[in-house]
């Protein structure tokens, strides 16, 4: 069985979900070069680059911090957070409660599982980046 919801639909989840983890008022704080985004608790969740480390095209571009996205994924499958409407969907949830107009999303996130059964200091994790642009509304090659 297919459930099929509108992007509406999605947006409010999203919404309620992102709410329900890093409280409804999340604040900000300008550094020199970037703006730290933090949760209800004062953590940090993203940090928007407004000069040095933003992608080409980008006024504003928005980190999300690595236990941002591993606090997300625990309760959405990572194949949901890749596309480009859940990206789309966090820019607008941010836009609307801080009013930064950021423009561009940028995060790493693990391909693959912890293997128990190799050393630690043998494992290294392999991480893809994923880029969007809010404005040309499509993800950003790099």
């Amino acid at each position: 069985m297919k459930v099929i919801i509108t992007e509406s639909q999605y947006q409010k989840i999203v919404f309620q979900l992102l709410d329900s983890l890093f409280g409804p008022n999340i604040s900000y704080e300008k550094q020199k070069d970037s703006i730290e985004i933090n949760d209800n608790d004062g953590e940090e969740i993203f940090r928007v680059y407004l000069k040095n480390g933003r992608m080409k095209g980008c006024k504003k571009d928005m980190y999300v911090i690595a236990e941002t996205i591993d606090t997300i994924v625990k309760y959405m499958p990572l194949a949901v957070i890749k596309k480009k409407l859940f990206s789309k969907t966090i820019l607008l949830y941010v836009n609307e409660k801080t009013g930064l107009n950021v423009d561009c999303i940028e995060f790493w996130y693990v391909t693959e599982l912890y293997d128990t059964e190799l050393d630690d200091e043998d494992y290294v994790p392999y991480t893809k980046k994923y880029n969007f642009n809010l404005k040309k509304n499509k993800k950003i090659k790099s």
